[in-house]
């Protein structure tokens, strides 16, 4: 359970930047680092070795404890949604080999910008966006980011946008694989929130 809360919480993570970026205009670049990075390793040995821990994840643990826990009305629809859309984009994501293909060429390009580039620069943020355009932005469901239309028309929130959403799905795909099932948030929904509690209170570093 422990590799699937982290996951969840890496989801939930990416899903708070987007809406801080799209809403705000801004990013924090210290909880982003840890998604964005998760990008370029496709064959981890393990979810807590992706993440570099569950502290870089603190955030979005938070975040989803507060989902799980929070009454209908005190949810936030908009998370809500943005969670059930990456759910669906990673399982028809998992059906297509060949936008599978045209992803792990693109970040595998993406990669040799490391060489003299930061990984948070707006290069970086560019292409990561090319990388989800060429190839999640093909599936059947595109997500509809709300947010301040003004701020939502720059291109680097555009980009930031959309390297936080393929970090998202890069994150719902370890989610599957690591035996993760829609079914866990009606049976499994209080052990959940006692897995995130436990990791935020005892950080695994």
């Amino acid at each position: 359970m422990e590799s699937i809360v982290l996951t969840l919480a890496a989801i939930s993570q990416a899903i708070q930047q987007v809406q801080k970026v799209a809403w705000k205009g801004q990013m924090d670049d210290a909880e982003a680092l840890p998604l964005i990075k998760s990008i370029f390793t496709l064959t981890p040995d393990s979810v807590i070795e992706l993440y570099g821990g569950s502290a870089s994840l603190t955030s979005g643990l938070r975040i989803l404890r507060s989902q799980l826990n929070a009454s209908g009305e005190e949810r936030n629809p908009e998370f809500g949604r943005y969670m059930a859309n990456i759910f669906t984009i990673q399982k028809q994501f998992m059906k297509r080999a060949d936008v599978q293909e045209i992803l792990s060429s693109r970040i595998e390009h993406s990669r040799r910008l490391l060489d003299y580039d930061d990984m948070m620069s707006s290069n970086m943020m560019a292409t990561l966006a090319d990388c989800y355009s060429q190839s999640i932005s093909n599936l059947p469901l595109r997500i509809q980011v709300q947010g301040n239309p003004h701020i939502l028309q720059n291109k680097l929130n555009q980009d930031k946008i959309r390297a936080l959403l393929l970090a998202a799905v890069r994150a719902a795909v370890l989610w599957r694989q690591v035996g993760g099932k829609k079914r866990q948030f009606l049976f499994n929904r209080k052990q959940i929130g006692d897995t995130a509690n436990q990791l935020l209170t005892q950080p695994i570093y």
